[in-house]
């Protein structure tokens, strides 16, 4: 069956195959989800995905939001109405919602609201490892972390339910290797209340849904402090938290959601099931406090693991020093375990091995294999895909900036597909530098093109702070994409213009958001559920903003983008050039798209190696020679128009 028939069958008790994305929207439709947004961040796609398939079926709203803040606004609303709502994230998503989150909160909701959060350890897909459950402890609400697929859709449903309880947001955390790996679930029952959306500004207190209404935020911080205690009553009888005690172990561990899975695997593997004292944890936020507090005083020493920072590993200190000051606690912030990046189930064995004193017996064979295989992986660059528009922006920018001159140019990244312009070259050793001085350093590959790279809409609010600093060794330039253009740089570009920044800014418009899967975007003229949009144009947009300079050139043409780019490049004032041509990858899905016949004269090549470096994963060098793989060429063309000597062409 078909992901969007398994997703909505009412089966109660059937087993099906889901990957955790799919189970955390299995989940918020069993619970019956009236309102879903999201905006697409690998590793959380797949979540309002998969809602979408589901939403005209089973007649609820879903909806890719033009940026997080707006995603979160939008289901908080329809909370506050009393129905169901969820809002997805990534890790760093989550950033964009953080003002309307520690306000909201102060009030709660009505209906049951659910933010499902996919953080991402050792920085898979993001820019950073943060770990979101230190949002909701900050939050003062309730944090469910899974242990696998199946805890994933249960702790998703129950979350709506909890939410109603205690009136107030609830998180939902998971992490990479529980959202793109897939488990066996058993489905539940889909529930289909009959929600009738109300609303009363005085609901439970005066002025509930405005915080500056009387008595004012500080009595509603007062009441939201009071939901605590209830939260903690519940906690302590939900499934997910469980100890094991046998016996009179010496030794406890605590464990937190999918390391929870890890440490259960490493007890079986070193054969402590009858030694070690085991609490499962499944609210690193709020704790059961009775089941820790029966632990630690049962046992001498407990090992803290978890997925992320020692969040646990602090309050089980902090309640040690009332219940039991003797325990000994080691985790993260001891060295039991590593400070940074994923953890695994070898890495927990081989903690738990030394905090109980046994050794783990090396595997030879193992460590002689990888000894030989060592030398035989090459490293391998990330790249752009055969016949992207990208690949032809990122040309004509390295050669209009050449004409230009300057001597050390700023390229100001941003996130998407086109961020990997700022990965580099795999195996290529870069030594640190301490000049005083702007450095100059050749692009020899679209891979080395950028020199800042941080987050959604940055690189257009950093060439506006270089250029105001004063910058005079090169030109200033930003670029990014067109749905990270929706999503965070419209305020920015009215501030270059408010403040008469000049300098260039590069649009990347491809009509999707294409980095994280190819999900719709309001240049793409599509929403989430599939249905007919109005497209956003964003010379229309940036025209309304008070932009004068905008040019709109095709990418495969490489001649007429490096002029334009030159051009804005020479101009006296702020300047926006789109490069726009769909993504090759989606144009071919949906057949808009047929490739030229290219031709390779192997008797011309002189073996310059400059299509090598346009960074096309096409192009193939060998023996001295380039050339063109059949397999992966597409036929775009550009590397004919790059090529000196005419040993690539098109054919008839």
């Amino acid at each position: 069956m078909k992901l969007e028939d398994v997703i909505v069958e009412d089966v109660p008790g059937k087993r099906v195959l889901l990957m955790g994305n799919e189970a955390i929207a299995r989940g918020a439709i069993e619970a019956g989800v009236d309102v879903a947004a999201a905006y697409p961040g690998t590793p959380a796609s797949e979540i309002l995905e998969t809602l979408a398939l589901a939403a005209p079926k089973l007649g609820f709203h879903a909806e890719w939001s033009t940026n997080e803040k707006v995603a979160f606004e939008v289901a908080a609303g329809a909370a506050l109405t009393g129905v169901r709502a969820l809002a997805a994230f990534k890790n760093a998503g989550l950033n964009w919602v953080m003002d309307m989150f520690m306000t909201l909160v102060y009030g709660g909701v009505r209906g049951g609201f659910v933010i499902a959060v996919g953080d991402d350890p050792d920085a898979h897909y993001s820019s950073n490892e943060q770990d979101t459950r230190f949002v909701a402890f900050y939050g003062e609400i309730p944090c469910l972390e899974p242990a696998d697929q199946q805890e994933a859709k249960d702790m998703t449903r129950y979350a709506f339910e909890l939410s109603e309880r205690l009136e107030l947001p609830v998180f939902v955390r998971s992490v990479t290797r529980i959202c793109h790996a897939s488990g066996d679930i058993e489905l539940g029952k889909i529930e289909k209340p009959k929600r009738r959306p109300v609303f009363d500004k005085h609901y439970g207190m005066p002025w509930r849904w405005d915080v500056y209404g009387p008595p004012g935020p500080v009595e509603k911080h007062r009441w939201l402090h009071g939901r605590m205690p209830l939260a903690k009553k519940i906690v302590e009888k939900l499934p997910w938290n469980k100890l094991e005690l046998r016996g009179k172990p010496k030794f406890g561990v605590i464990a937190s959601g999918i390391a929870a899975s890890y440490t259960r695997e490493a007890v079986r593997a070193l054969k402590l099931e009858n030694e070690v004292a085991f609490l499962k944890i499944g609210t690193p936020t709020p704790l059961p406090e009775k089941l820790v507090t029966k632990l630690l005083k049962a046992v001498r020493s407990v090992l803290v693991v978890e997925e992320g920072e020692p969040l646990v590993e602090l309050q089980v200190q902090a309640l040690a020093k009332d219940v039991n000051p003797r325990v000994k606690i080691v985790g993260k912030r001891t060295g039991a375990l590593p400070p940074v990046g994923e953890i695994n189930t070898d890495i927990v064995a081989s903690s738990l091995a030394r905090f109980v004193g046994k050794r783990i017996p090396k595997d030879r064979a193992r460590e002689l294999l990888k000894a030989k295989a060592k030398p035989l992986v090459a490293p391998r660059s990330s790249t752009l895909c055969a016949g992207c528009p990208h690949l032809g922006t990122y040309w004509a920018l390295k050669q209009a900036l050449r004409k230009i001159g300057g001597n050390v140019p700023i390229v100001n990244g941003d996130i998407g597909c086109y961020e990997q312009g700022g990965y580099g070259i795999a195996g290529k050793e870069i030594k640190p530098s301490f000049s005083s001085e702007s450095v100059s350093y050749p692009i020899e590959a679209p891979y080395e093109t950028l020199d800042t790279n941080y987050i959604m809409g940055g690189g257009i609010g950093l060439m506006q702070g270089q250029f105001h600093a004063g910058y005079k060794d090169g030109r200033v330039v930003a670029v990014a994409g067109d749905s990270t253009f929706f999503h965070a740089c419209i305020p920015a570009v009215i501030n270059a213009v408010y403040n008469k920044v000049k300098g260039l800014f590069l649009v990347f418009d491809n009509s999707w958001t294409a980095m994280t899967g190819h999900q719709p975007n309001p240049g793409t003229g599509m929403t989430a559920t599939g249905e007919e949009a109005k497209t956003l144009r964003i010379e229309d947009i940036a025209r309304a903003c008070g932009v004068e300079s905008i040019k709109i050139v095709d990418p495969f043409d490489l001649e007429a983008t490096t002029a334009a780019i030159e051009e804005a490049l020479r101009g006296d004032k702020f300047a926006i050039v789109i490069s726009r041509r769909v993504c090759t990858l989606q144009a071919q899905r949906e057949k808009q798209f047929v490739g030229k016949r290219m031709i390779f004269d192997r008797d011309k090549c002189v073996g310059c190696k400059i299509c090598v470096s346009f960074g096309c994963p096409g192009i193939v060098f060998k023996d001295g020679k380039a050339g063109l793989d059949p397999i992966i060429c597409n036929g775009c063309g550009m590397c004919a128009q790059v090529c000196s000597t005419g040993a690539i062409r098109v054919g008839e």
